[in-house]
């Protein structure tokens, strides 16, 4: 056999050895919604009043008009508050000749407190609101036919801030101030001449999408997609087994799979790990939180050195202390 020839199938030997081993010892994911906790309680608030928001003059101009109009409908959607928009709240201004400036903010939160009860008042101002663009050439080439080519490239780039701030309309205290932002950018390529102009409406709109969904996030709870990655391997089955059923939603079978996998003798201790591992990877999403921790403790017991293992006993005291804020958050949207 030849040298070359010998050196090829060793090649591809290895590369079967090493898929093999992955196919052996790898992951296994199932993808889930959990709801996470707003960053602020706002117990004791069943509604939300949406105030003035301003760019940069002070002015409520047309972005700074789109972004309130975007809070209120997020808002809305999302069920959790009662909302109070702008439109009745400038009315009842007018109805009462409060406030001078015509502006719903902190100078008239309390003025309106006195009609509309206890509410949480959201205004803001437009700190930033730019949009830039740079030209630039990629290298010169030429293509396989001997064609020269020379790229432009055109790339935009806009960015939008804005200062949040939450109060309470019948005390005017401050419950929340947080600077938002987001920036988006777009390209546009062309050879040997300029690239065609880019639409910025687009990037402006995705802003003030993007800032809307984290404010939303601030004072909201929220759903989120998150991946749980259970360990497999040849010598454990029933995780293959317990994945499936968590795949269409039975845990309670799928983690008495996984318990029953602990009990097996004769496993090496890192596999052994493994089935600690997953079961208190699967208790966490059950909201079981001590007993993970417990399961989470025993594997890091057997693989002392796994970064996994103690990242993830990290994350399922992360996820209690967000279900316990979640909770009383709950609880404060009911009162």
């Amino acid at each position: 056999m030849l040298p070359g020839k010998t050196h090829h199938l060793r090649s591809r030997r290895f590369a079967a050895l090493a898929l093999l081993l992955l196919m052996a010892c790898g992951t296994a994911s199932v993808y889930l919604t959990v709801t996470r906790p707003a960053e602020i309680n706002l117990k004791g608030f069943s509604k939300i009043a949406i105030g003035d928001f301003v760019d940069e003059e002070g002015q409520a101009g047309a972005h700074a008009v789109d972004i309130a109009d975007g809070i209120t409908a997020a808002l809305f959607t999302s069920g959790a508050y009662e909302i109070l928009d702008r439109d009745n709240l400038a009315a009842l201004l007018s109805e009462h000749a409060l406030g001078e400036a015509g502006l719903i903010d902190e100078s008239t939160a309390a003025q309106i407190g006195q009609f509309i009860g206890s509410a949480a008042l959201v205004f803001g101002r437009i700190q930033t609101d730019n949009y830039k663009e740079e030209l630039t050439k990629e290298k010169p080439y030429t293509d396989k036919d001997g064609k020269s080519h020379q790229i432009h490239v055109r790339r935009g780039t806009y960015r939008l801030a804005v200062n949040m701030k939450v109060i309470d309309v019948q005390t005017a205290r401050i419950l929340a101030v947080k600077n938002i932002s987001a920036t988006k950018r777009a390209t546009k390529r062309a050879d040997k001449k300029d690239p065609a102009s880019i639409d910025i409406d687009p990037l402006l709109a995705s802003c003030i999408a993007d800032i809307t969904r984290q404010f939303i996030r601030m004072i909201a709870p929220y759903e989120e997609q998150v991946r749980a990655a259970f360990l497999t391997d040849k010598q454990l089955p029933e995780t293959d087994r317990a994945v499936g059923l968590f795949r269409v939603g039975e845990w309670a079978d799928g983690i008495a799979i996984l318990a029953q996998a602990t009990k097996r003798t004769g496993l090496p201790s890192d596999i052994q790990a493994k089935t600690f591992y997953n079961l208190g990877l699967a208790k966490i999403y059950v909201g079981e939180f001590d007993d993970a921790v417990e399961q989470l403790k025993t594997a890091l017991s057997l693989d002392p050195t796994s970064r996994r293992i103690q990242q993830t006993i990290l994350k399922a005291k992360d996820e209690k202390a967000k279900a316990e804020k979640l909770k009383e958050q709950m609880k404060g949207g009911e009162a």
